[in-house]
């Protein structure tokens, strides 16, 4: 058996919103590509599209 669910009776739960440039600072981001990234998805993301649209981490070998 289904059940009809109202919209109005749902809640709508917000995804939290990070701040672009304190991520680029934190994860290392150069300048250039924050920059890049601040003006794609503006001062404030999810931290999906963070993750997104970072750019690939360089490979850290061991010897």
């Amino acid at each position: 058996m289904t059940h009809h669910i109202d919209n109005r009776q749902t809640q709508r739960h917000s995804k939290p919103m990070y701040e672009v440039a304190s991520h680029c600072k934190k994860n290392g981001i150069d300048k250039a590509e924050a920059r890049k990234i601040i003006q794609m998805l503006g001062r404030f993301a999810s931290r999906h599209e963070l993750e997104v649209n970072a750019p690939p981490k360089k490979p850290r070998f061991r010897y």
